[in-house]
């Protein structure tokens, strides 16, 4: 299935959002670092789906914001709900193991 450049420019736009609006907010170094990771495997790696991407970072940043000290905010929250819809699209499935699973991470 060859994956949509409308997709990936979705996925790419929310990272970008997300990151352009933590960059001067008390957040751990890590989470930016997950969104910069996620921008540049958009941009460079074209054989991982926009929605494995996705998948990747809405893990990476639930685990960092677990222990409720990196508040994102309401509309950071919004966009991790979009990229977690986008990561179930196009035949990928949110489940306990594979995509979904909390151990899938960059």
């Amino acid at each position: 299935m060859k994956e949509s450049k409308a997709l990936r420019d979705q996925v790419f736009n929310i990272v970008d959002a997300m990151y352009n609006d933590l960059l001067n907010e008390p957040v751990d170094e890590h989470i930016l670092k997950v969104l910069y990771t996620a921008a540049t495997h958009l941009k460079n790696k074209k054989n991982e789906p926009a929605q494995v991407i996705a998948a990747k970072t809405v893990n990476e940043i639930t685990l960092w914001t677990i222990s409720g000290k990196n508040h994102l905010g309401d509309e950071n929250a919004e966009r991790m709900r979009e990229l977690m819809r986008l990561s179930r699209s196009g035949g990928y499935k949110w489940y306990s193991t594979g995509v979904g699973s909390l151990g899938v991470h960059f």
